[in-house]
């Protein structure tokens, strides 16, 4: 039998005698923190990705800070707090390297989680290669502003040429003949076709762009710098040689001088514009089916031309449209406009004024050999109009639908038109609706106006059938028209696309929007570029970059979510509303079907205007 010493047996007594009476507090569990949905070990410089973390036992729920090194060319996040299980969307930097993400409990800051992830080069560039010309319009802080040039791309990230064309009111600087400066790595793009592209003009300061790849011969870009927001396209350029000869349609907007200019013209040679119906609206005094002249020259080695255009003489006199931080404007007593123009192909041109006496942008389409009957506007179409209204004190913007009978008038149509006064019209009748058409492709419509929010006057300019107004070196889904709005208290542009049985929209969408918002505290100019998956039946989601100029700045790979439903009393139109990086009010916009490539969208909000489109991706896999 064993027998321990009398002092241990003492000892363990007393022992557990002292624990069992011990009477201190037990110690409160420690914080601890997980990233519980981490970033990949690998990502693509400049991509977004969803981060989140959570924070146990904190009792004061204090959340998580997250941050990043090496700091400075590591990344950004947004936001830089979050609560216990909210997401934050991470930027990754534009520089390849080694960085270390870092969640740490805001309550006690030592306690951290981290992630260690690799940024990698674009090694898929989308095949994305070749001259692209583009174009951009949009704000800066104070005044219109737009850009119009060509970029040679070399298929590797870098940028070996180019030049452009740019106003900005702001600081009344023009900048002309601007060569664009060799790059390297300035051309990142992801998987999804959702990218950054860098220019370095010569002159003009540095425009950074975000993109997204619709294919690899066209692409939707916004301006995502603190300078200015746009919306635009970057097209490749497939005939740099070409002239604007030929029959000819063409649409101008002058957004700070109230000015549209629009119509169809002829040249008998290779650089005189001879014959043409144009019309022209100036701060509500409009010239209708007035005659055009001009000239233009060849292009050079960047596909850049000029061409001059006769703008109609107004009878009321030169009118100063300066603003009281805004340089001055000359009126209609100046009788020329000239433009450069850069080529997208042998029937597509962008231009931009170059005179400073407007500052007008648009496009030139051409009209082929079509002949123009009774029949060229027969059938559906979708339309897509901004302007503004009182002498350029208002914005309006406008999409719609209608249905032609080929006899004069429409057989079917609403349209939705916001023009930021109050409530907007929603599926506004268009059948009380009647057009014209000359032979030249001249021609128009005119509603009442008592359903479209008094836009009743429009000027249309039909173009070739088999070109695409939304993706110019497209193969499908050609024709239609430029178009403008002609009435006395509200002027406006855009074009008409012709709209398609039966289309779906399911899959990967490019989306743009571009527009302003206004409550009794803030006012901005916004623009977004983004990837959208739709399920094709009532909801789609994806990423964007958004730019709210005046506001809260640039937003990138912010969360894009919509819910849409179909207007069963009028097949084509769609109601949606769209929730933007997971706001608590979402957006309601109104969506028209062209076909299953193209949709156009309209804001409807009473604070908001804004128009935007939604591209089907076709990407190289």
């Amino acid at each position: 039998m064993n027998r321990q010493p009398l002092w241990i047996v003492l000892a363990l007594v007393l022992a557990a005698a002292i624990s069992g009476c011990s009477s201190g507090p037990k110690a409160a569990p420690a914080i601890s923190v997980a990233i519980t949905t981490p970033p990949p070990a690998t990502l693509t410089v400049n991509a977004t990705v969803s981060m989140t973390a959570t924070v146990a036992n904190d009792a004061a729920a204090g959340g998580i800070n997250w941050t990043c090194t090496p700091s400075g060319s590591c990344g950004t996040f947004n936001p830089t707090h979050t609560d216990s299980g909210s997401p934050t969307m991470f930027t990754a930097a534009a520089t390849a390297g080694s960085i270390i993400i870092t969640a740490a409990s805001a309550t006690t800051p030592s306690i951290t989680a981290t992630a260690d992830v690799t940024l990698d080069q674009a090694t898929l560039l989308m095949d994305v290669v070749g001259t692209y010309t583009y174009y951009m319009n949009g704000w800066t802080k104070r005044g219109p502003y737009s850009v119009v040039g060509s970029v040679v791309l070399d298929g590797q990230g870098d940028i070996t040429g180019g030049e452009q064309d740019a106003f900005n009111t702001d600081t009344s600087n023009l900048f002309t003949d601007d060569a664009i400066q060799p790059a390297t790595g300035a051309v990142v793009i992801g998987s999804d076709g959702r990218g950054t592209i860098t220019l370095t003009p010569t002159l003009a300061p540095a425009e950074t762009l975000s993109i997204t790849v619709v294919n690899t011969k066209h692409i939707l870009i916004t301006q995502f710098d603190l300078a200015a927001t746009t919306t635009g396209s970057m097209d490749l350029q497939t005939a740099p040689t070409s002239l604007p000869t030929g029959r000819n349609a063409f649409a101008l907007i002058d957004t700070y001088d109230a000015l549209v200019y629009g119509g169809v013209y002829s040249s008998v040679d290779s650089s005189t514009i001879t014959t043409g119906e144009i019309d022209a609206d100036f701060q509500g005094e409009t010239d209708i089916d007035d005659v055009v002249s001009g000239a233009y020259t060849a292009p050079d080695a960047a596909g850049r031309g000029t061409i001059s255009l006769s703008l109609p003489t107004f009878s009321r006199e030169e009118v100063d449209v300066a603003s009281s931080d805004g340089p001055a404007s000359k009126g209609p007593s100046e009788q020329t406009m000239q433009f450069a123009y850069y080529v997208v192909g042998p029937e597509v041109f962008r231009l931009i004024e170059i005179d400073s006496n407007f500052f007008a942008t648009g496009s030139v389409y051409g009209q082929g050999s079509a002949a123009y009957t009774d029949n060229s506007l027969a059938g559906s179409y979708v339309f897509d109009l901004f302007g503004e209204e009182d002498f350029g004190f208002g914005i309006w913007s406008s999409t719609g639908q209608f249905t032609s009978n080929g006899e004069g008038g429409f057989s079917a149509g609403v349209a939705d038109v916001n023009q930021g006064t109050g409530s907007p019209v929603l599926a506004g009748s268009l059948t009380d609706a009647s057009y014209f058409y000359d032979s030249d492709g001249y021609a128009g419509f005119e509603v009442s106006g008592e359903t479209t929010g008094g836009l009743s006057v429009f000027g249309v300019y039909l173009i070739d059938p088999n070109l695409n107004i939304a993706d110019p070196n497209s193969s499908t889904g050609g024709g239609g028209a430029l178009m403008l709005d002609l009435d006395e208290n509200s002027l406006g542009a855009g074009f008409i696309v012709p709209q398609a049985s039966g289309p779906t929209f399911d899959g990967n969408y490019a989306i743009t929007q571009d527009g302003l918002y206004q409550t009794e505290s803030v006012f901005s100019y916004f623009d977004l570029v983004g990837q959208v998956n739709s399920d094709g039946t009532s909801t789609f989601s994806g990423l964007a970059d958004y730019n709210d100029l005046l506001n809260t700045g640039l937003n990138p790979g912010i969360t894009v979510a919509g819910t849409y439903t179909p207007d069963g009393a009028n097949p084509g139109r769609t109601t949606a509303q769209v929730t933007l990086a997971g706001a608590l009010v979402p957006n309601n916009i109104t969506i028209y079907q062209a076909s299953s490539n193209l949709l156009l969208h309209v804001d409807v909000d009473a604070d908001t205007e804004g128009l935007g489109v939604l591209e089907q991706q076709q990407l190289p896999q």
